[in-house]
């Protein structure tokens, strides 16, 4: 589980990318790296976590410290008639080392934990990243796809209007069909301004998480392999989980952290000893005025060393000390609780996600078949209303049947592949090379552009594809 964080996506990512003329997954990977805040912020929390480790430690090793001071001093004795005034300086340096220390033991473990925990959640911020990439990237093609076809239903439902009007003008259809057709235009027009706005936001949130305007994306390949989860065996999946989900890694390192701070609690109250040595030297400089300057003392310099073992033991503060003992052992127990209620929901959103890409890759063969049927469906019903079986409220609803089959295709295809990494980010297995391999699936000849998308091209494409004289 542990790996050291590195520039691994961008040094192997950025190989990938020269071989690919228009932006693809790889290039907005490696721009959000650099850019996107939330995962940067990790990074530094990251390094900043690494240093809890050496303050937890420093309590185990030597202290040394030193203080200077001046002072003027008057000091007085009247039953002795003793006046004195004079300025001091002093001097000291302390050594200590801890020789028996229950606390400062158990608080270095604690720092350990908690490293472990910032590790934890280092990892699950790098394959959250990841998500976020693939989400932001494949979320402008999927708004862009439903804009396309929306804008190609609301031609061919226009086309149909046109021709219902003609037939009304010479008397072969009602009134009626001619209501229903321009209703059914004015919704798809609706549909139509959703779908671009929805296209614009998502355009914008990838600008947002990259830093940067793309002119041109990569679009999916026809044939992709999605043949469902690999391996094809949950029970592996879910076991994985179990050992290396950060979140279940992430509870099970605060349940260690918890219960050393329960120790480190408990050896505070328990005696401590260290040895110390110290070097004091102290210079006493008397007036001329003063006793000592009249007894011809002048200058009075002191030089102190001790070194020995100190024991001291914390007896009564109030009841808090045994207080914070009986809290930080009932915080252990939840803790505890927490973690085998974090690896249950683990498990079963690793168990939700593998049956999610399970059935995603049986909805895209259900949806090409869908597609062939409302096809099919769609000549049918035309030519019945060429022949007065038919009306065209039933020509209306094939149509826009057959460009919803087509939508709900292309939006289980990318269904599909953030759904297969967030299966891999379930088990702690979302790693920078998966970005490298999804980006396989991308086309070189097939491209989008953001900002000058030939929407109308497209959407001839599908309505021509959709017609039924063609």
């Amino acid at each position: 589980m542990k790996r050291s964080p590195g520039k691994t996506l961008v040094f192997m990512l950025t190989a990938l990318a020269s071989s690919v003329n228009a932006a693809n997954l790889v290039d907005v990977a490696n721009a959000a790296w650099s850019y996107d805040g939330t995962w940067r912020a990790a990074r530094m929390n990251w390094n900043a976590d690494q240093e809890l480790l050496v303050q937890g430690r420093a309590a185990l090793f030597p202290s040394v410290n030193a203080s200077y001071g001046v002072y003027d001093n008057d000091r007085e004795i009247k039953d002795l008639n003793f006046d004195e005034s004079y300025d001091s300086e002093m001097t000291t340096v302390t050594l200590a080392q801890p020789l028996f220390r229950v606390d400062a033991w158990y608080g270095y473990k604690e720092a350990k934990s908690s490293t472990d925990i910032a590790h934890a959640n280092f990892e699950q911020a790098r394959q959250d990243f990841v998500l976020r990439v693939a989400q932001g990237y494949f979320g402008v093609l999927r708004a862009w796809d439903n804009w396309v076809s929306a804008k190609a239903e609301e031609k061919a439902i226009g086309r149909q209007l046109e021709q219902t009007q003609e037939r009304f003008d010479v008397g072969l259809v009602p009134a009626t069909d001619v209501e229903e057709a321009q209703a059914t235009y004015d919704l798809t027009q609706v549909n139509l301004i959703v779908a671009r706005q929805q296209y614009e936001i998502a355009r914008d949130q990838l600008e947002t998480l990259t830093g940067q305007q793309w002119e041109t994306l990569a679009e999916l390949k026809e044939e992709l392999p999605m043949e469902g989860p690999q391996p094809a065996v949950m029970d592996d999946w879910i076991e994985k989980a179990k050992a290396e989900n950060p979140q279940v890694l992430a509870a099970l390192y605060n349940t260690e952290l918890t219960d050393n701070t329960a120790k480190r609690q408990l050896g505070t109250m328990m005696p401590q000893v260290q040895l110390v040595a110290q070097y004091q030297n102290s210079n006493l400089y008397p007036d001329d005025n003063s006793a000592a300057a009249g007894a011809g003392s002048g200058l009075n310099s002191t030089d102190t060393r001790q070194i020995g073992i100190e024991v001291s033991m914390p007896l009564f503060q109030g009841g808090g000390l045994n207080s914070r003992r009986k809290e930080a052992y009932l915080r252990a127990d939840a803790a505890v609780h927490q973690y085998d209620q974090t690896l249950r929901n683990a498990v079963q959103q690793t168990r939700n996600a593998y049956r999610t890409v399970e059935a995603d890759a049986l909805r895209i063969k259900a949806r090409e078949q869908a597609i062939r049927s409302t096809r099919s469906a769609l000549d049918a019903t035309q030519s019945g209303y060429e022949v007065g079986t038919r009306n065209v409220v039933d020509v209306l609803n094939a149509q826009r049947a057959l460009f919803a089959a087509e939508r709900d295709y292309a939006n289980a295809r990318y269904d599909y592949i953030v759904d297969s990494l967030t299966l891999k980010s379930s088990t702690g297995d979302l790693h920078q090379g998966d970005l490298a391999s999804v980006n396989q699936w991308l086309s070189s000849s097939e491209t989008l552009n953001l900002y000058a998308p030939d929407l109308e091209g497209k959407s001839e494409e599908m309505m021509e594809e959709n017609s039924v004289n063609k």
